[in-house]
């Protein structure tokens, strides 16, 4: 009895050593890849157009290719390193195989007591007649046996299936084409979504409080005017917000207030953008404006809701695409709308960045708002500017005109009383 209690503790000691030593040389103390998001408007222009394909010429059954740049494609494995793990990653195409190169905060993985190290990760991406296989894992120092990738991989891929949405990808891909030049996903469209993915969308909690909160936006719309600030649209759902904060957390009752807010202020149903078996109420339609333009409260809403369920940068490329579409087709280039998309984007931030912002926003409402607390002055800024007038005045994006011009937008913006 007494050699096998030797033994056992002699194996625990052994695997705890051996633990010990394979964490030593996992984590680092500094991030191999730290790179910022840098979205352009012509980022979002050539993401569109991958969009606009599938849309107007894919049909259900069809098989079709979205063909993605490497620069594109490595901004978005940087894009959601940073929006999923608050980490960077890198990615380097070649000849039938990829390179990518991660870097994660230990504070955002079960080892968070490590808060101030960094798992590095380098792994071969090598092109196969269906998805990628890893090869060549390094962790740290720590490499991994391709044998042991080959056992994980497939329980990998069986642990994402059980999810809708990852399973409803992963079915339709079909091929990964890599090549210097560009990255190719072949895919079979099958045709809308299934109910279990539009379902997991937003989980069941998150709906339950977008219902509240669009309850409470048709009880105020039946008695309210037909055309209201955004102001006063906003006041009534931050009070909910504030009171129901003291049982859930700020920022998720924030994130909710502000896309049914959103869909209010466009005048589209949440059924539309949330589609599934909840019976969303429909509030008396309202002509909402913000300092007197119902272009700006579309502007202010969007970014913010951007923002608030993705982030900044994808919210402010976004609205700059939208001016540069405008300039070329639409009402022209204007610096006031970038305004209120800047507003919109900062008050998003501000609305979920942290539990504590969160309820500041709350009670810096609930103290009194009116819509110049949301909107920085614009009467003086250029508006309804074609291309060709935009050009010729401010050269275009980068110029010391145009950066000047921002910065004005920007500095009133901050100095807005609700971001205080």
């Amino acid at each position: 009895m007494r050699k096998l209690l030797i033994v056992s503790a002699g194996l625990l000691l052994s695997f705890s050593l051996i633990l010990v030593v394979l964490i030593s040389l996992a984590i680092e103390d500094r991030p191999r890849i730290n790179r910022q998001v840098v979205l352009t408007p012509d980022h979002i222009e050539r993401a569109k157009r991958i969009v606009d394909k599938h849309r107007y010429w894919v049909r259900p059954g069809m098989f079709a290719a979205a063909r993605i740049m490497p620069a594109d494609a490595d901004l978005a494995v940087n894009y959601l390193a940073r929006r999923l793990l608050k980490g960077s990653a890198h990615l380097t195409l070649a000849h039938r195989s990829a390179v990518i190169r991660l870097s994660i905060p230990l504070s955002e993985t079960p080892l968070s007591r490590y808060s101030d190290r960094y798992l590095n990760i380098q792994a071969s991406l090598v092109e196969t007649d269906r998805l990628p296989h890893p090869r060549s894992i390094q962790v740290g120092k720590l490499s991994l046996p391709d044998a042991l990738t080959d056992m994980l991989m497939p329980r990998i891929l069986e642990w994402l299936r059980e999810s809708p949405e990852y399973k409803a990808s992963l079915d339709s891909l079909r091929m990964v084409k890599v090549s210097p030049d560009e990255l190719t996903i072949v895919y079979r469209w099958r045709g809308g979504l299934s109910h279990g993915m539009k379902a997991s969308i937003i989980g069941e909690e998150e709906r339950e409080r977008l219902l509240r909160y669009q309850r409470l936006l048709v009880e105020s719309s039946r008695i309210g005017e037909k055309e209201l600030p955004l102001s006063a649209v906003l006041s009534p759902l931050m009070r909910a917000a504030a009171a129901q904060s003291t049982e859930a957390g700020p920022r998720a009752e924030n994130r909710a207030l502000i896309l049914v807010a959103t869909a209010h202020v466009l005048g589209i149903s949440l059924k539309r953008i949330l589609p599934g078996k909840t019976n969303w109420p429909r509030a008396e339609p309202q002509v909402v404006t913000l300092d007197g333009r119902d272009d700006f409260a579309k502007h202010f809403m969007v970014s913010a809701a951007i923002a608030a369920y993705a982030d900044t940068a994808l919210a402010d490329a976004i609205g700059l695409y939208k001016e540069f579409e405008d300039s070329r087709h639409g009402s022209g280039f204007s610096f006031n709308d970038l305004a209120a998309d800047h507003a919109g984007t900062k008050f998003g931030e501000k609305a979920v960045a942290s539990e504590t912002s969160a309820q500041q926003l709350q009670y810096r409402v609930l103290s009194g708002i009116e819509d110049t607390d949301l909107m920085p002055f614009w009467s003086d800024l250029p508006e309804f500017m074609r291309e060709a007038e935009f050009k010729r005045r401010f050269g275009g994006t980068g110029t010391p005109a145009y950066e000047e011009m921002m910065r004005i937008i920007e500095q009133r913006v901050a100095d807005l009383d609700v971001l205080q």
